[in-house]
């Protein structure tokens, strides 16, 4: 996938919809639009004004939708700019940023939600009394306003004095020229009119007022909804956020990489669109329910005050890592995989009930793919795409046990059985077994094999590989320590004695700290799991697999055993992996490991200090580094020995 398209991007968007990720922001947009919409037959029907015309409320609410997927789009297509190719620049700031337009943000629902309940109304119409004129006329209120509000302030952005103290600053001003400590109730009055009039001027269409206020709100809530939401790297995703990092600085690369986040983003937000739309009916129910209508205000106000707490708190991204934990991650993560293969020509229609179904898996030439036996699940089939001529042989390799015999069958484009053995007929030494091996396919076209085991009284994990023979055969195999030496000390007798002395200073400079390929990664220190602590530095004079991941991350156990096999193929020769999580249990981390049978380090981020030095917004995302500390390729989402293999390769032979 490496030729995305803007069709294919806008295709993944759309799938990506029920991913366990984007589950808790249905809710919350439901919330939102639901309670605009009661607030809206509310205030209608306390005015005595009809109801609005079905095209009419149909197109505020299509109008609104958009202006929600607006306004995630704009952050989300920010956010991975930023943390990829404009990461030199502002990816480790990314974080913050997210952080503080989410505490922010979080505060503004919970402030609709009191309006939606009906609150701010009656709080506003209670200071406006005669009888509370004394406290609006007084400067005691507008100076425990001015305190209220710079602390608000000094919380929103993170407790950093630095960016606070010129905005309560410019706060105290503000409220000193407008006369708030000299003419407090003159000052009090004219801001009630000012606020009533924003918060009304979107449900009063026929009374007065403009549309635009209320849809730059619905713009502001979709941006905050995205600054609390961590979107889930299915195959394509990643595609694009890897291609955006490995763009470099030209503009012309960066502008494609834009086009590509903003049409997945605006094919997840055509649900959401569809949503608002298929909400105009709920008008006529609401004024059905005219007699209940506070009761109504009522729930969907709290459903709003407590998704703001979540948002606020920052516990909306937890929410999203709980959904994706388990099956469920694993079938959202299917549903992707298996559209974007059907609409690559991957995969027939006849095969997607199979594909969503986990027994049925489209896979690449050279690339890896788990699979596993149980009582349950004795079939596991694979699809992919062979050329005609072309040499490939089907491997299987147990993860963490014994790989059991099975029955091997292998079907051609027309689905006619073309080859039947079993799997124990070629184990090779190293416990990878060969059901085929040497097959030339006669045409180009889709190839099915089928692995069967209906004995099985234990779950036994494995995964296959589609390998090009031919490919494999003239691929360059890595040097050993004593070659690599052998050969940088020919390159050197070789290379010209006249050095440029510039040349010879710039290279003995240290490259400069940042995200980008070519920099040196920032430093950190981590506890492994093992209770040993370790330094960026401790791994000088290897090269160095930084993976982010987590044990709720459905992407992150697709490759994790392609971590697992290529430490064991490189570790010797100066390879290491460290594995680092985050929001996550040090005992869900203990048996992850366990059952794929990892042998790298893997530890706890427990601060978050590392993923905000690396910029990580999502999972999973891997950072290759060199034996100095410098990095030397980025990647986002899942990552496939092949792919693994090809960058190591590179790296060992820059030694």
């Amino acid at each position: 996938m490496e030729n995305v398209t803007i069709g294919l991007a806008l295709v993944a968007g759309i799938l990506s919809f029920i991913s366990p990720c984007v589950l808790p922001l249905v809710p919350a947009y439901i919330g939102y639009m639901g309670g605009r919409l009661t607030h809206n037959v509310s205030r209608q029907s306390a005015a005595g004004t009809p109801a609005a015309t079905s095209w009419s409320l149909r197109a505020q609410m299509l109008l609104h939708g958009i202006a929600f997927v607006l306004g995630f789009t704009i952050v989300f297509v920010l956010i991975g700019l930023f943390t990829t190719a404009l990461s030199s620049l502002a990816g480790q700031h990314v974080s913050t940023f997210t952080e503080m337009l989410g505490r922010v943000g979080g505060f503004v629902i919970i402030f609709f939600g009191f309006q939606f309940m009906g609150v701010m109304p009656r709080f506003f119409a209670w200071l406006r009394r005669k009888e509370q004129a004394s406290i609006l006329d007084n400067m005691l209120f507008s100076l425990g306003f001015a305190v209220l509000a710079s602390a608000l302030i000094y919380w929103g952005v993170l407790k950093q004095a630095a960016v606070a103290l010129p905005l309560i600053a410019a706060l105290l001003a503000a409220l000193f020229v407008k006369g708030a400590f000299t003419q407090p109730a003159a000052f009090w009055h004219r801001l009630l009119e000012r606020l009533e009039s924003l918060l009304y001027s979107d449900t009063r269409g026929d009374i007065g007022g403009s549309e635009r206020e209320g849809l730059l709100g619905s713009t502001f809530m979709g941006m905050v909804f995205s600054a609390g939401w961590t979107p889930c790297i299915g195959p394509l995703l990643g595609t694009i956020l890897t291609v955006a990092a490995a763009s470099g600085a030209t503009s012309g690369d960066i502008a494609q990489g834009m086009l590509l986040l903003s049409a997945y983003s605006i094919g997840l937000g055509i649900p959401f669109v569809i949503t608002a739309l298929l909400m105009n009916g709920a008008q006529g129910i609401l004024r059905r329910l005219q007699r209940h209508m506070h009761k109504i205000e009522l729930l969907s106000g709290t459903l709003l005050i407590g998704i703001g707490l979540l948002v606020a708190s920052g516990q909306l991204q937890s929410l999203s890592q709980t959904f994706s934990r388990g099956e469920f991650a694993d079938f959202t993560f299917r549903v992707e995989e298996c559209g974007v293969g059907y609409f690559e020509g991957e995969l027939r229609l006849s095969h997607l009930g199979a594909c969503l179904g986990g027994s049925l898996l489209p896979v690449a030439i050279n690339q890896s793919a788990s699979g596993h036996f149980a009582p349950a699940t004795p079939e596991q089939q694979y699809l992919f795409h062979a050329e005609a001529g072309r040499t490939i042989d089907f491997e299987a390799r147990a993860l963490n046990e014994a790989l059991p015999d099975f029955e091997f069958a292998l079907f051609g484009p027309d689905d006619v059985e073309l080859a039947r053995t079993t799997g124990s007929a070629s184990l090779e030494a190293d416990g990878r077994l060969y059901p085929l091996v040497g097959f030339r396919p006669a045409e180009d076209g889709l190839y099915r094999a089928v692995l069967r085991n209906e004995d099985l009284a234990e779950p036994a994990r494995f995964r296959v590989k589609v390998r090009d023979a031919e490919k494999i055969e003239a691929a360059p195999s890595p040097q050993s320590p004593a070659e690599a030496a052998s050969t940088t000390e020919k390159d050197a007798a070789a290379a010209d004695d006249s050095m440029n002395s510039f040349a010879d200073i710039a290279a003995d400079l240290e490259p400069a700290l940042g995200l980008a390929v070519g920099n040196r990664a920032p430093a950190f220190v981590v506890e492994t799991l093992d209770r040993a602590s370790v330094k960026l530095a401790d791994l000088r004079g290897r090269i160095t697999l930084l993976n982010f991941w987590g044990t709720w991350c459905g992407p992150c156990r697709r490759e994790m055993p392609e971590f697992q096999k290529a430490y064991e193929e490189w570790n010797a020769r100066g390879f290491e992996i460290l594995a680092i999580a985050y929001n996550d249990s040090e005992a869900a981390m203990a048996d992850f490991r366990a059952e794929f049978g990892l042998s790298f380090p893997l530890a706890l981020d427990k601060s978050g200090e590392i993923n905000d030095a690396y910029g990580i917004q999502t999972r999973p995302s891997s950072y290759l580094v060199d034996q100095d500390g410098v990095i030397l390729a980025r990647h986002f989402g899942i990552m496939t020995e092949l792919q693994l293999s090809e960058l190591l390769m590179d790296a060992f032979a820059r030694e």
